[in-house]
């Protein structure tokens, strides 16, 4: 029994990303941060970064800062350089030397690293370990790498941000014993309040999004195409935001096109869930996802998303969801985003009829409540009573 005298210990919690750059996972990262530095002590840890921040690093930089939450980089190296090995044995020195009592780990670069860590200290292998699952297609091209690391963390915590997330980790190393991991589904703000787009003219649509192949940028051409063919209205203004290895092959398919309907490329937006009503549709047409985060802070906001029906995306979409296209089908999509353009407040108002719901699936509280227990299962230690800040 806990001595009501002794002070409670807060936890120690290493957050391990990626990079301090866009990404869902990061996301998560930092807004458990936020919503749980009431009762954790938290550091993060960067995979690899560049010598140079971006905008949205910077940014990330200067909240942790804010914070007092150190930040660690494993490696500015690539990993055919050697940059995995000398992450690794980054990450061991920052666990022992931080006395870490719980190691958070988001995608599979940060996995990898700690598999590495794991065979160079025997600290990294004792210490408490929770990885978040983040998407549905998991280590692609690499798949024995991928099954000799989840095989490395088979003692270790699980949730996944999806069904589809759990059901593809299970299919990395579905061994004797192994079930699906635990879903939590990633918090979402609601806007505080929102009147939703205006729906003027002209008709803005936006596209966010790495250019990889998973946001499917690619497809865009093929669905503006569909969509000007299928309506009339030509003041409409296209803004496709991101970047990426796919750049060149989406501006180029790009070219010509819509006819009369104006199509920008610009850099990746920030603190985009505050700025979605400045557009009057999102369109993300995804090929798949661990949690369709855009779409439902979109819907959150009052503006129509139009999607296909894909792993991780699909089950974030109300019921009977009138925007959705099977996965793949260009032409249906570009049909729904016709659709929208000829009736924008229409859709917008199903969509706001949508919020309630949304927000009781996917609110913040539920999150960090369901990770502050981790956490707690993880250390064995007692937290103080929750406080969660936003």
């Amino acid at each position: 029994m806990t001595d009501p005298n002794t002070p409670e210990r807060r936890p120690r919690v290493l957050q391990v990303i990626t990079h301090l750059d866009l990404g869902g996972a990061e996301r998560v990262a930092m807004q458990l941060i936020e919503g749980l530095r009431g009762t954790c002590d938290f550091q993060m840890f960067a995979v690899r970064q560049d010598r140079e921040l971006n905008d949205v690093g910077r940014a990330m930089a200067a909240r942790l800062r804010d914070w007092g939450v150190p930040v660690h980089v494993g490696t500015r190296r690539g990993f055919k350089q050697g940059g995995a090995l000398q992450a690794a044995f980054a990450l061991a020195r920052v666990i022992a030397r931080e006395g870490i009592d719980v190691v958070h780990l988001h995608t599979e670069e940060p996995e990898l690293v700690w598999a590495v860590a794991s065979l160079l200290s025997r600290r990294v292998r004792r210490v408490a370990v929770l990885r978040t699952i983040h998407n549905s297609t998991l280590w692609i091209a690499w798949g024995r790498l991928g099954a000799w690391v989840t095989r490395r963390l088979a003692r270790a915590d699980r949730v996944a941000v999806s069904q589809a997330a759990a059901a593809a980790d299970l299919a990395i190393d579905a061994g004797p014993g192994r079930t699906l991991a635990d879903v939590l589904y990633n918090g979402v703000e609601a806007p505080v309040a929102t009147g939703g787009p205006a729906f003027g003219t002209p008709f803005r649509v936006l596209f966010a999004g790495r250019f990889v192949p998973q946001k499917g940028g690619d497809l865009l051409p093929a669905i503006l195409s569909a969509a000007h063919a299928a309506t009339t209205r030509r003041d409409v203004a296209v803004t496709i935001a991101g970047r990426g290895p796919m750049a060149d092959e989406i501006a180029a398919g790009l070219n010509g096109v819509a006819p009369g309907w104006d199509l920008q490329i610009v850099p990746p937006i920030g603190d985009l869930a505050a700025r979605l009503t400045a557009y009057d549709c999102v369109l993300a047409p995804s090929r798949f996802e661990g949690f369709g985060l855009l779409p439902v802070e979109a819907m959150l906001a009052g503006v129509p998303v139009v999607t296909f029906n894909a792993p991780g995306t699909a089950e974030v979409l109300p019921e009977n969801y009138p925007l959705a296209a099977a996965p793949g089908d260009c032409a249906g999509l570009g049909a729904r985003l016709a659709a929208v353009i000829d009736d924008g407040p229409g859709f917008g108002a199903a969509v706001a009829a949508m919020r309630a719901g949304l927000t009781a699936r996917f609110g913040m509280p539920a999150m960090l409540a369901g990770y502050r227990a981790r956490y707690q299962a993880a250390t064995r230690t007692p937290l103080r009573p929750a406080r969660l800040t936003s």
